[in-house]
Formats: C-alpha cells, structure tokens, sequence
C-alpha cells in the first residue's frame, strides 16, 4: 500500500510542477505581450514623429495600423454618439 501512495503522491507533486510551468510561461507570454506592445507603439510614434524611417517589409504593417487606428476611433465616436443620444 506504501508504494501506491508514493506513487500518488509522486504523480500529484509532478502534475503541480507540470501546473506551476505552465502557469509561469502564460505570466511570460503575458510580459512578452506587453512589451512587444510597447516596442510598436514606440516605434509608430518615432514613424509618426519623423523620427524613424519605416523599412520596406514594415510599410505594410504601419499601413495597417494606422487603418486599425482610424477604425478604433471611429467607433469610440459612434459609442460617444449613442451614449449622447440615450
């Protein structure tokens, strides 16, 4: 009976370990997230600013961006809109 439960037990400190990563790498990937948020929004601004010269295979990506940009603030303005009007 010993051994079953050490093997329980082995089986329920392992899965925790197995737990513990996988919580560890989604707290990473959240950080990782974040910065390369970070890295983007400071690069578009250096683009914007005049700053920073966008590289060709980049051209696309800002482009789109910034159509996501105006996309974005035309909804906040008809969310504006409709908070108005209620």
């Amino acid at each position: 009976m010993t051994s079953w439960l050490e093997s329980f037990r082995d089986q329920v400190v392992h899965r925790s370990q197995v737990g513990r990563r996988r919580l560890d790498a989604t707290f990473t990937r959240r950080e990782l997230d974040h910065k390369l948020l970070e890295v983007g929004e400071r690069f578009l601004a250096l683009v914007e600013a005049g700053a920073g010269a966008v590289p060709g295979e980049m051209a696309m990506l800002v482009a789109e961006v910034r159509g996501l940009q105006d996309r974005l603030r035309a909804q906040l303005r008809d969310i504006a809109v409709l908070e108005g009007e209620g």
